[in-house]
């Protein structure tokens, strides 16, 4: 099909099915039919293929930018389509390869355990006995797919300006093209589930599929076919033995440890993507996955102990630390809503916290707030919903807040900390600071110079007056204090080069590190390092 003939195709079916919406919100204001038109989108991607099943997955993860009934109504797309003949996974096998079935496998099963939008999936056994299964990618879906996100992207630059108010669908679609574009090469999630697997290969519990690397190419993925009970099966896993609390337990540990230990964490925890074998917990399916930093993860840490003893302030601080402002904040309307989401969604007892709807509205908050986010923060948020519903089916009375505090408690130690400061960025900060307290008595005399010539201009906000006066105070006691370290170390290396003031002189030392460390870590924990 050409190109041409696929816009008029797409723009059809969507102006049939779900472009009512911006009319029912935006002219009609009729929030009821929003879900209606959600449906009917869903409808719309649905008939348009396999493509847009895939599209439309990948968007009900973007909680920041699309109303809640669409995440929902999009979530809900099931990822099955048609066979396609199994003579076409011999011809890709053998395209990527240079062999043919036969000369890898001792059997194939012809019908596939699963067809989905991007991929068929058969099971299989290798001449050497191993069971696998093999992953063939949907022929020519690169194409179709890339294809059909180009001209979503092309159409979203002709939306009015109604529509871009509600949904803002072309940062999202690039994003989205980006995601796929590594999702159509099937050594990228090989490398991911290598990644994941040496990050869990000390923990008992936890278990990954092997890959066989001279078979997995760009459309072929072969891997280690785990026997093992869905996690959802709770009648099959009483049977053999599992408890269903403590298999929730070591799944929520696993993800605190993922999040705020190795920084890189699986992004689709469907209940699908678990299996239960040989008493461990098997993670599936790599094509999501997410990445912390050093910064995200801290922000993350402070978030919990925000939400954990109810810290407005400290959840502010996180907000600014995780976000960067499109324009000037209003931080009193921020210091308002998060105060309004505790008083809506946290019990007095923390046993009730109601996660997926506090994380989808602390998301949307920002939106609120013209504040951008980082994508792998929406992934995590959508990951964080999903596993929320997998431990109420498991174990309802599962703690998650309480939980994640007492393991950030018992893992947060000297030596975690500490391994945050970079060592290059320590000192180079170190030298800009030194730098700066060099040019400061320049500095200070231009400043003076500028007030007894009249030519000083200030332009004072008295909207963040305190806060800002407070951040000032904070900046001349560090100045000070800095002041003084650097005299104490040079009064004691003069000491310590005369015999009466040698242990005076170390004093002066041992005084002044103290000092140092009390400094750095004050900075450190204001944020500002």
């Amino acid at each position: 099909m050409s190109d041409d003939k696929r816009l008029r195709e797409i723009v059809r079916v969507l102006s049939s099915y779900g472009l009512r919406f911006v009319y029912h919100h935006k002219i009609q204001n009729k929030p009821d039919a929003v879900d209606i038109d959600a449906v009917n989108l869903r409808r719309a991607f649905e008939k348009l293929g396999p493509s847009f099943i895939k599209i439309g997955q990948i968007l009900s993860t973007r909680l920041d930018i699309l109303p809640q009934a669409f995440v929902d109504e999009l979530a809900l797309l099931q990822d099955r389509a048609p066979e396609f003949p199994f003579e076409e996974v011999e011809r890709i096998f053998f395209e990527e390869t240079g062999l043919s079935l036969g000369e890898v496998f001792l059997s194939i099963d012809e019908k596939p355990l699963a067809s989905a939008s991007i991929a068929q999936v058969h099971k299989a056994v290798l001449r050497t006995g191993e069971s696998v299964i093999l992953k063939v990618q949907r022929p020519i879906i690169d194409e179709t797919l890339i294809r059909d996100l180009d001209i979503l992207i092309r159409l979203s630059e002709w939306m009015p300006p109604g529509i871009i108010d509600v949904i803002d669908p072309k940062e999202a679609l690039e994003q989205v093209k980006e995601t796929t574009l590594v999702e159509l090469d099937f050594r990228n999630e090989a490398r991911l589930l290598n990644e994941f697997r040496d990050h869990n290969k000390h923990v008992a519990c936890i278990g990954v599929p092997k890959v066989y690397e001279g078979l997995t190419k760009r459309r072929v993925l072969v891997e280690e076919f785990i026997d093992g009970v869905k996690i959802t099966n709770k009648v099959a896993l009483e049977e053999l033995g599992y408890d269903m609390d403590d298999i929730s337990q070591k799944l929520m540990m696993s993800y605190l440890k993922q999040l705020f230990k190795d920084g890189f964490f699986h992004g689709d925890p469907h209940p699908g993507n678990f299996l239960i074998y040989d008493s461990k917990i098997y993670f599936i399916d790599f094509g999501i996955m997410g990445r912390l930093n050093d910064d995200m993860r801290r922000s993350l840490n402070q978030l919990i102990e925000g939400l954990a003893s109810k810290d407005i302030d400290l959840m502010v601080s996180v907000c600014l630390e995780l976000a960067t402002p499109r324009e000037p904040l209003d931080k009193r309307r921020l210091y308002t809503d998060i105060e309004h989401m505790f008083d809506v969604y946290l019990s007095n007892d923390m046993k009730n916290v109601h996660m997926t709807e506090f994380i989808t509205d602390f998301i949307r908050m920002f939106k609120r707030h013209n504040l951008v986010i980082p994508s792998e923060l929406t992934i995590l948020a959508k990951a964080l919903s999903i596993l929320e519903g997998v431990f109420q089916d498991l174990s309802p009375d599962l703690n998650l807040i309480r939980i994640a505090k007492d393991y950030l408690r018992e893992n947060m130690t000297l030596d975690s900390v500490m391994e945050r400061f970079n060592k290059e960025k320590l000192l180079v900060q170190s030298y800009q600071l030194v730098k700066d307290m060099s040019e400061l008595p320049t500095n200070v005399s231009k400043l003076l110079k500028q007030i007894v010539n009249g030519r000083l201009r200030l332009n004072i906000d008295m909207d963040d007056f305190d806060e800002k006066w407070t951040d000032v105070k904070k900046m001349f006691n560090r100045v000070v204090m800095s002041l003084i370290i650097v005299g104490l170390l040079l009064s004691s290396a003069l000491m310590t080069g005369t015999e009466s003031g040698q242990y005076l002189g170390q004093a002066g030392f041992i005084i002044s590190g103290l000092f140092g460390i009390w400094l750095l870590i004050s900075i450190y924990r204001s944020g500002n390092l």
